[in-house]
């Protein structure tokens, strides 16, 4: 690529290369790129100028080491003027600054898309996990709750148990005192005859 940190036009010389045209891979100063633009065979040529010129980086055709011009749309791909006539000379041939605007602009419909459907999906996954939590909470809730009637439940046969189980206790103390106590005279009287 012709630019350098201090560019002049590489056409007069003597003006500031502040534009440069991606078809010629030159710069220009204003004089000389209305002067380009005005030639019939450049009218359509594309200008970068100012930040933009650094980050432009020519791609040139391995085979004939020139710029490419156009884009085949049959074979999908760049090409050299040299290519366009010997090997693509049939086919469907557009600018290649048209077809890399209309195919950045699909582009970035594609990746809106994407973007569109990857946040839907986020949402989407988010309120899903949302919803698991909240089911998951009741059942936790519910087994808890369960738990705890079966517990009292429970606590109240293994209460009435016991208090039958204390009850006949005292039944049985009070039979048996009655019967130690009627033994307890018997042989009392059995003594003293």
């Amino acid at each position: 690529m012709a630019q350098s940190a201090a560019s002049i036009c590489e056409i007069c010389t003597g003006g500031p290369g502040e534009h440069y045209c991606q078809q010629c891979d030159q710069l220009f100063c204003g004089s000389c790129k209305l002067s380009h633009l005005r030639t019939k065979s450049c009218k359509n040529h594309t200008f970068v100028s100012g930040r933009d010129i650094n980050q432009e980086e020519k791609l040139l055709c391995t085979e004939h080491k020139e710029s490419f011009l156009f884009y085949c749309q049959d074979c999908d791909t760049p090409v050299c003027r040299i290519c366009s006539v010997e090997k693509h000379s049939r086919h469907l041939m557009t600018d290649l600054t048209k077809s890399t605007e209309k195919l950045r602009s699909e582009l970035a419909k594609d990746i809106e898309l994407k973007e569109t459907t990857s946040r839907q999906n986020v949402n989407t996954i988010e309120k899903y996990t949302k919803a698991y939590r909240e089911e998951v909470k009741a059942v936790i809730k519910t087994i808890t709750e369960e738990g705890n009637y079966w517990k009292k439940l429970i606590d109240k046969k293994v209460e009435g148990f016991v208090k039958l189980v204390q009850d006949e206790e005292q039944k049985a103390l009070h039979n048996m005192s009655k019967f130690i106590v009627k033994i307890s005279k018997t042989v009392s009287n059995g003594q003293r005859t």
